[in-house]
Protein backbone atom coordinates (compact mmCIF):
# COMPACT_ATOMS: atom_id res chain seq x y z
CA UNK A 1 0.00 0.00 0.00
CA UNK A 2 1.48 2.97 -0.54
CA UNK A 3 1.31 6.09 1.75
CA UNK A 4 1.08 9.42 0.72
CA UNK A 5 0.77 12.77 2.95
CA UNK A 6 -0.74 16.20 1.68
CA UNK A 7 1.68 19.51 2.46
CA UNK A 8 -1.03 22.42 2.72
CA UNK A 9 -2.90 24.74 5.21
CA UNK A 10 -6.17 23.81 3.58
CA UNK A 11 -8.04 21.78 6.36
CA UNK A 12 -11.18 21.25 3.87
CA UNK A 13 -8.74 19.88 1.17
CA UNK A 14 -6.88 17.34 3.45
CA UNK A 15 -10.51 16.23 4.96
CA UNK A 16 -11.82 15.83 0.96
CA UNK A 17 -9.31 13.64 0.26
CA UNK A 18 -8.79 11.96 2.82
CA UNK A 19 -12.93 10.90 2.33
CA UNK A 20 -12.63 10.28 -1.33
CA UNK A 21 -9.24 7.85 -0.83
CA UNK A 22 -11.21 6.06 2.30
CA UNK A 23 -14.20 5.57 0.05
CA UNK A 24 -11.50 4.17 -3.28
CA UNK A 25 -9.78 1.58 -1.04
CA UNK A 26 -8.91 -0.15 -4.42
CA UNK A 27 -5.94 2.17 -5.27
CA UNK A 28 -4.11 0.82 -2.30
CA UNK A 29 -3.39 4.64 -0.71
CA UNK A 30 -3.24 5.17 2.28
CA UNK A 31 -3.67 8.76 3.57
CA UNK A 32 -1.01 10.15 6.58
CA UNK A 33 -1.85 12.71 8.68
CA UNK A 34 -1.66 15.86 6.76
CA UNK A 35 1.10 18.17 7.62
CA UNK A 36 1.50 22.22 7.49
CA UNK A 37 4.32 23.55 5.72
CA UNK A 38 5.96 24.02 8.86
CA UNK A 39 5.69 20.64 9.81
CA UNK A 40 6.15 19.49 6.31
CA UNK A 41 9.92 18.55 6.92
CA UNK A 42 9.77 16.95 9.46
CA UNK A 43 6.77 15.06 9.13
CA UNK A 44 8.03 13.62 5.69
CA UNK A 45 11.04 12.18 7.97
CA UNK A 46 9.21 10.59 10.67
CA UNK A 47 6.26 8.94 8.40
CA UNK A 48 8.71 8.39 5.47
CA UNK A 49 5.96 8.24 2.68
CA UNK A 50 6.14 6.85 -0.80
CA UNK A 51 4.71 10.11 -1.99
CA UNK A 52 3.84 13.69 -1.28
CA UNK A 53 1.14 16.37 -2.49
CA UNK A 54 2.19 19.58 -2.24
CA UNK A 55 -0.61 22.44 -2.09
CA UNK A 56 1.49 25.14 -3.90
CA UNK A 57 -0.80 28.09 -3.00
CA UNK A 58 0.00 31.61 -4.74
CA UNK A 59 -0.25 32.88 -1.77
CA UNK A 60 2.84 30.61 -0.43
CA UNK A 61 5.00 32.42 -3.25
CA UNK A 62 7.21 31.27 -5.92
CA UNK A 63 10.28 30.58 -3.57
CA UNK A 64 8.75 28.78 -0.74
CA UNK A 65 7.57 26.02 -2.36
CA UNK A 66 10.83 25.45 -4.19
CA UNK A 67 12.73 25.60 -1.37
CA UNK A 68 10.43 23.33 0.39
CA UNK A 69 10.58 21.08 -2.55
CA UNK A 70 14.27 21.02 -2.70
CA UNK A 71 14.22 20.07 1.53
CA UNK A 72 12.05 17.34 0.95
CA UNK A 73 14.23 15.99 -2.17
CA UNK A 74 17.36 16.56 -0.03
CA UNK A 75 15.37 15.12 3.26
CA UNK A 76 14.02 12.17 1.76
CA UNK A 77 14.90 11.59 -1.82
CA UNK A 78 12.51 8.45 -2.22
CA UNK A 79 9.66 10.45 -1.57
CA UNK A 80 8.05 11.46 -5.19
CA UNK A 81 6.57 15.26 -4.62
CA UNK A 82 3.23 15.70 -6.62
CA UNK A 83 2.75 19.38 -6.96
CA UNK A 84 -1.09 21.11 -6.69
CA UNK A 85 -0.90 24.04 -8.42
CA UNK A 86 -3.77 26.48 -9.60
CA UNK A 87 -3.91 26.59 -14.09
CA UNK A 88 -5.65 30.20 -13.26
CA UNK A 89 -2.53 32.04 -13.51
CA UNK A 90 0.87 31.72 -15.43
CA UNK A 91 2.86 32.31 -12.13
CA UNK A 92 1.89 28.71 -11.13
CA UNK A 93 2.09 26.92 -14.56
CA UNK A 94 5.62 28.16 -14.45
CA UNK A 95 6.24 27.18 -11.00
CA UNK A 96 4.70 23.91 -11.82
CA UNK A 97 6.99 23.39 -14.48
CA UNK A 98 10.12 25.04 -13.07
CA UNK A 99 10.04 22.53 -10.14
CA UNK A 100 9.65 19.66 -12.36
CA UNK A 101 12.59 20.52 -14.58
CA UNK A 102 14.95 21.27 -11.69
CA UNK A 103 13.96 17.56 -10.16
CA UNK A 104 12.33 19.23 -7.37
CA UNK A 105 8.76 17.79 -7.73
CA UNK A 106 8.16 14.61 -9.81
CA UNK A 107 4.67 15.93 -11.38
CA UNK A 108 1.95 18.26 -10.63
CA UNK A 109 -1.72 18.15 -11.11
CA UNK A 110 -4.11 21.01 -11.06
CA UNK A 111 -6.79 22.39 -9.06
CA UNK A 112 -9.52 21.56 -10.97
CA UNK A 113 -8.28 18.13 -11.97
CA UNK A 114 -10.26 15.15 -11.62
CA UNK A 115 -9.85 13.01 -8.12
CA UNK A 116 -9.55 10.02 -10.90
CA UNK A 117 -6.44 12.06 -12.70
CA UNK A 118 -5.41 13.09 -9.21
CA UNK A 119 -5.25 9.05 -8.14
CA UNK A 120 -4.28 8.04 -11.32
CA UNK A 121 -1.35 10.35 -10.71
CA UNK A 122 0.07 9.41 -7.27
CA UNK A 123 -0.26 5.41 -8.56
CA UNK A 124 2.10 6.12 -11.45
CA UNK A 125 4.60 8.14 -9.91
Amino acid sequence: MKQVVLISNNKMLAQGLEAALLARSELEIQFLPPLNYRQALVGVQAYEPQAAILDATQQTGRDTILELCSSLREAEPACKILLMVSADTSESRDLAVEAKQQALADDFVFYDSSLSYLFAKLSAI
